[in-house]
């Protein structure tokens, strides 16, 4: 689950550690809100792993010249 602050909830990185971390917890709850987190992420950016190999090969390209 996020944290709360008093100025609202501090969003949590993302990365697959958060992810296992929250697994190896096995708490139902804050894994249904993290995959909710997770799938929001999704929606608002897309496909940021997509995104970033599109960038390392134009990257590449321009390296190459």
């Amino acid at each position: 689950m996020q944290e709360k602050t008093g100025h609202g909830p501090v969003p949590r990185p993302l990365y697959a550690v958060t992810i296992h971390h929250c697994v190896a917890k096995g708490d139902l709850t804050e894994m249904k809100a993290l995959a909710n987190e997770a799938e929001r992420h999704l929606h608002e950016h897309g496909n940021v792993s997509a995104a970033l190999e599109s960038l390392k090969i134009e990257i590449a390209k321009l390296e190459a010249k």
